[in-house]
């Protein structure tokens, strides 16, 4: 993603070090924020014991969050477009935790110690 803010705010702007200001807070959060959502995600994929939903929640939940807060946040801070600046983190969040559940569920799933939702 940082790569992403990167090249959108250097082109935009011609302005190097604005753009590096940007992927660096840009990176940070990926990182920070990433990191929960995935662990969300597998939170999903291996507390729930029907393998549908689990996948559907592991998927659909972590994914709604981060799209919410992303357009939130740059609904907030005034950027001309949120909602272009929020297509990229769904055209990313979605297909990540999919497969992150879909991976979490497959190998480390014991069912027996699985909380019930």
């Amino acid at each position: 993603m940082a790569v992403i803010v990167f090249g959108i705010n250097y082109y935009a702007a011609h302005e190097l070090i604005g753009a590096i200001t940007a992927a660096l807070k840009q990176g940070i959060y990926t990182a920070i924020f990433g990191g929960i959502i995935m662990r969300l995600s597998g939170y999903f994929a291996t507390g729930i014991k029907n393998r549908f939903t689990a996948l559907a929640a592991a998927m659909i939940i972590p994914s709604v969050i981060a799209i919410s807060l992303t357009f939130c946040v740059h609904s907030l801070k005034g950027t001309p477009e949120p909602v272009g600046s929020t297509i990229p983190t769904a055209i990313f969040v979605i297909p990540s935790t999919a497969i992150w559940g879909y991976m979490r569920r497959k190998h480390n799933l014991n069912l027996s110690e699985v909380n019930s939702f």
